[in-house]
């Protein structure tokens, strides 16, 4: 009897442990920063880093949960806010964006349906643009990774590590 009690109060124990430390693992959590493209000249002469960008809808159900999950990894958050310049970028957005000394336009493809040309240039892969749709840049605009399907936290860690 003397033995299941000493078990008990030790799997107690530690359960209680882990749960108090997860909660001081949120409670220190850092945000992740966005950057804007507008930004981006002036960050890049002064500290040259990859761009992260995040290609994504409103509508979509996978850039939904990416954005829950993915981007709430504190270990992905923390990669990103050192080491890259992240972008978040709604393809389907109607504002102007200047960009790489041009500037990029949305262009509608029907009544309520289109797509931005800055998505195409940097998110088409295999002659299309899909959603989500995670993008590298080296600090000279250089496409140096394309991938256009939902990745988890460790997924995003491992592409990118392969930068640093």
């Amino acid at each position: 009897m003397g033995v299941r009690i000493y078990i008990l109060l030790t799997c107690s124990l530690l359960l209680f442990q882990n749960c108090s430390s997860s909660k001081i693992d949120t409670q220190n959590t850092e945000p992740l920063r966005i950057t804007q493209f507008k930004d981006l000249d002036s960050l890049l002469i002064e500290e040259p880093k990859p761009i992260a960008i995040f290609i994504h809808t409103d509508w979509c159900k996978y850039c939904k949960n990416m954005a829950q999950t993915t981007f709430k990894n504190q270990a992905v958050i923390n990669t990103l806010n050192e080491n890259f310049y992240f972008i978040s970028f709604n393809g389907e957005s109607k504002d102007d964006i200047e960009f790489n000394n041009q500037t990029y336009k949305y262009q509608p493809s029907g009544r309520s349906s289109g797509i931005h040309k800055l998505a195409i240039e940097i998110g088409m892969v295999d002659g299309e643009v899909s959603y989500p749709t995670f993008v590298v840049l080296d600090p000279n605009y250089e496409i140096l990774f394309q991938y256009n399907a939902f990745l988890s936290g460790l997924e995003m860690l491992d592409v990118l590590n392969r930068f640093l």
